[in-house]
């Protein structure tokens, strides 16, 4: 195992909790940026984003204006910054400014855009698929389709801020259908090599080409933007972590610079999923990089330490093996640290270990005859065993002996027909309860399933099909006969993809990617309740529950993460200050009070931290 640093510059005090609650009639003598923020007409304008980010350092800091288009940054190190401030259909404002112990302040006035092009390349992909003609129940029915078949593994952002044809839209889907979810060409791809692509895609194929030749081809989009937040919402300090790759430079378009459109994918995907140890570091699971098999950021300092175990080497938790600059490394997809600080993680069919004390990273190997390999994600119970799924069912593993156990999912109860693929529906999130049973999903089946481990018994929680007025028994009869998952379905699909289990409530909450909801499961009696998420075609991607019994949401379509008060029944949105963030996890560190909240951007190579503000930090009034 090779351990990698990659440096960059110290933060300083830059986000310490002190600077952080910094009140606003402290501000005209703190070493803060402040201004406001007006249209033309000199009108306040709530809810801009601003950014600021020294020439010296690795990340970003942002925060929002208030109801008078107030805004000020927590303490920041004293240095030349870039600042600017974005809204959606309005022309960045931006600034270069100094900072020293005395402050600073940066107005900025906003020019709305003329250009329908312009506005429509600074969307999200809710924003996108909003802006899809729908009128008619045929139109809306294709816009869920392709919801549905086209964002599974990435934005709607990306391909819909192109414009094609029908020809050319029919070419997208079929590559798109034989595309795995990296991004990275199939084996042996080309002119000459017929693949038979996924069945549910290639369904909806010729409709969805006809329908996007026809709204997204000549004539440019009438943007439906989301308005700009407000309220609770705005009381948020945001930290963007960037994430260097070991084998290139980072990409230039990190999704910073609004009018520039969603970034490409390719360069910019490192971490998948993030966890917080006792001690605050932010540990990453990476598939994609080479000579990182882990990754360790340091809030504080802004380090980032790899550690990596070479393709192909078995030796268990050696020290000595040498990574070439560039090689292949075993990639990590899911991580969890558990109460002993060890990182768990799924790297590519076996369980992987880090002892954080030791810095000994650990390949557990499976037995030769087993041929049901550890899947993408994973939990750890109370006695530090992990579960992960596998490819139909569950895993799991005793640290103590190496022993790895399998169970295999319970028989299909529904009228789906999946032919040949009966045996492998697939698998993908997993939690484990508090009375440490872990519950697995299947999007494809539209269930989830959960394992009592005193019995060893199989429960499956079935979600029905979505009863929409648009869909047809085209729809109804692909769902019965054609393999579904949370990345290709139907339209009236639920596909529950990541979950969480409240470490103190008999409750999992579900993220149901394709509904646009967020379910809660009684763990004792499986009862089902479904809460339809603020946005539509957010795509709700996985869940977490921090230490106050709130879940917190990500979205794949949606540059945001979202909040739900299970009391109130209430959700809180933040919005986010990249384009084509495309978070695939989120994760909260319960040591502060309110809890911090941590995320991955899948697409834009970078690690985001949200803070809150609390009352009167929070508000205008006390300035």
């Amino acid at each position: 195992m090779l351990k990698l640093k990659t440096l960059v510059p110290a933060l300083g005090a830059l986000m310490v909790l002190a600077g952080l609650w910094i009140t606003p009639d402290q501000v005209a003598n703190a070493d803060v940026i402040s201004g406001t923020v007006t249209d033309a007409d000199g009108s306040p304008m709530e809810g801009v984003i601003v950014s600021a980010r020294e020439s010296d350092q690795s990340f970003t800091t942002s925060v929002f204006t208030d109801s008078e288009g107030y805004y000020y940054f927590p303490s920041l190190d004293t240095g030349q910054y870039a600042v600017w401030a974005q809204a959606k259909g309005f022309e960045a404002g931006r600034a270069a400014t100094a900072l020293s112990n005395a402050g600073v302040e940066s107005d900025f006035e906003l020019t709305t855009l003329e250009d329908a092009h312009e506005i429509v390349l600074q969307m999200s992909g809710v924003e996108y698929l909003a802006s899809l003609p729908q009128s008619t129940a045929a139109d809306k029915r294709m816009v869920r389709s392709f919801k549905t078949n086209c964002t599974g593994c990435h934005t709607a952002a990306y391909p819909l801020q192109n414009r094609w044809d029908e020809r050319g839209w029919g070419l997208l889907v079929d590559l798109m259908s034989v595309f795995p979810s990296s991004g990275v060409p199939p084996p042996a791809f080309g002119p000459t090599v017929e693949r038979p692509g996924n069945g549910m895609a290639l369904a909806y194929r010729d409709e969805l080409a006809a329908y996007l030749g026809r709204t997204r081809g000549a004539t440019e989009l009438t943007p439906k933007l989301l308005p700009r937040p407000t309220g609770e919402s705005l009381q948020v300090v945001i930290t963007e972590y960037d994430l260097p790759r070991t084998d290139q430079p980072n990409h230039f378009d990190n999704g910073s610079d609004w009018s520039m459109g969603t970034p490409s994918r390719y360069i910019g995907r490192a971490a998948h999923d993030v966890w917080v140890d006792s001690e605050g570091n932010v540990w990453m699971a990476d598939d994609m990089v080479p000579e990182r098999t882990l990754g360790k950021l340091n809030p504080l300092t802004g380090e980032v330490t790899n550690y990596a175990i070479a393709h192909g080497e078995k030796t268990v938790g050696t020290h000595s093996v040498v990574v070439a600059p560039g090689a292949k490394t075993v990639g990590t997809h899911s991580v969890v640290v558990d109460d002993s600080d060890k990182v768990w993680a799924t790297g590519e069919g076996e369980f992987v270990m880090l002892d954080a004390e030791t810095d000994e990273l650990t390949l557990f190997e499976r037995p030769a005859d087993m041929t049901a390999r550890v899947g993408g994600t994973l939990d750890v119970d109370s006695q530090g065993h992990p579960w992960a799924v596998s490819s139909n069912g569950l895993i799991t593993m005793d640290p103590a002996t190496g022993e790895y156990t399998h169970f295999e999912a319970p028989p299909v109860e529904t009228d789906l027909v999946c032919g040949t693929d009966c045996g492998n529906w697939g698998t993908y999130g997993v939690s484990v309860d508090r009375d440490d049973n872990p519950w697995f999903t299947q999007p494809g089946l539209d269930r989830v399933v959960k394992l009592d481990t005193d019995t060893n018994e199989m429960t499956a929680v079935y979600f029905d099909p979505q009863e929409l007025p648009e869909i047809t028994e085209v729809d109804w009869e692909r769902r019965r006969t054609i393999r579904a998952s949370q990345n290709f379905a139907p339209p009236h699909h639920r596909a529950p993809r990541r979950n969480a289990a409240d470490p103190n409530a008999d409750v999992l909450w579900t993220a149901l990617y394709t509904a646009d909801q967020l379910a809660r499961i009684d763990t004792q009696t499986n009862e089902v309740t479904a809460y339809d998420l603020p946005t539509q075609y957010a795509s709700p991607y996985a869940t977490a529950v921090d230490g106050e019994g709130n879940v917190w949401i990500n979205t794949m379509n949606h540059d945001a993460l979202t909040k739900f008060d299970p009391e109130t029944e209430r959700f809180t949105e933040y919005r986010l200050p990249t384009l084509g963030t495309e978070i695939r996890h989120v994760q909260v560190d319960n040591r502060t009070s309110p809890p911090t909240v941590w995320a991955p951007y899948n697409r834009t190579n970078k690690v985001v931290r949200l803070q809150f503000r609390t009352g009167a930090e929070g508000t205008t009034a006390a300035r």
